[in-house]
C-alpha cells in the first residue's frame, strides 16, 4: 500500500467526516456497569459525493478512482468545512513544529503558534514515524504560552516523524483507502455523479 494523490475537488458536492469509529466492545447494559474493551485505534470514515459532473470531470474522476486499485493505493484528504482554526483563520502552517506528543495523555504540543489560539473542534495533522498521516481534532480550547500550546486531541496521537513531522493546522490531512462499492451514475445529458466511502489508514 502506498500513499496516493490528494482528493479531486471539482464538482465535490458533499464530503462527510464521520466521528472516529471506536473499535471496542459494548459495556454491560445492566445498570451501566461492565468493562469496555478497546481492540484498536479509532479511525475516521469519509463519504464523498460528486454530482453534476461534466464529461471532462467525470473522466478525470473515474481515472482517479481506477488509480486507487481498490484499497491498494491510498490518498489524502482534508476536511473542507474545518480548513482553518476557528479563531485564527489568517494563520498559516509556516513555522509550526511538533514539540511533544503524549500518547497516554492524548495531547500534542505545537510550537510556532505565536498568539494564535486553538479552539475545540480545530483540526490538526502531522507526518508519523511510520510514514503515514495522523489527523485529529482538538477536544478543548488551548491558549499558547510563549508560542506553544498543549492540545488535547482525539483520536489519540501517534509518534511523529523524527525529522519531518510537518504539522498542519490549516488544511489538516489524513491518509485514506477506498472501502465498499463505488456508485456511478452516467446520465444521457452527460452530467454524471459518483459517490464512495473511505476509511483512514492508521500507520
Amino acid at each position: 500500500m502506498s500513499q496516493g494523490e490528494f482528493i479531486l475537488s471539482n464538482y465535490l458536492k458533499e464530503l462527510t467526516w464521520s466521528p472516529p469509529e471506536e473499535r471496542q466492545s459494548d459495556a454491560d447494559q445492566r445498570g451501566g456497569s461492565g468493562q469496555v474493551i478497546t481492540f484498536g485505534r479509532p479511525y475516521w470514515r469519509i463519504r464523498f459525493i460528486y454530482d453534476n459532473q461534466n464529461d471532462a470531470a467525470y473522466r478525470a474522476q473515474t481515472a482517479w478512482l481506477a488509480r486507487r486499485k481498490g484499497s491498494r493505493v491510498t490518498f489524502t484528504a482534508n476536511r473542507p468545512g474545518m480548513r482553518k482554526p476557528l479563531l485564527a483563520p489568517g494563520m498559516t502552517n509556516e513555522g509550526l513544529s511538533v514539540v511533544a506528543v503524549n500518547i497516554a495523555a492524548g495531547t500534542v504540543t505545537i510550537g510556532g503558534l505565536g498568539t494564535n489560539p486553538i479552539s475545540a473542534g480545530d483540526m490538526l495533522s502531522y507526518y508519523t514515524a511510520n510514514s503515514g498521516y495522523w489527523v485529529g481534532q482538538a477536544l478543548a480550547d488551548a491558549a499558547p504560552v510563549t508560542g506553544q500550546a498543549v492540545i488535547s486531541v482525539h483520536p489519540p496521537p501517534q509518534t511523529p516523524h523524527a525529522s519531518t513531522p510537518v504539522p498542519r493546522l490549516v488544511d489538516a490531512i489524513g491518509e485514506f483507502k477506498l472501502v465498499g462499492r463505488i456508485q456511478n451514475t452516467e446520465r444521457h445529458t452527460r452530467r454524471a455523479s459518483v459517490s464512495f466511502e473511505a476509511v483512514q489508514v492508521v500507520r
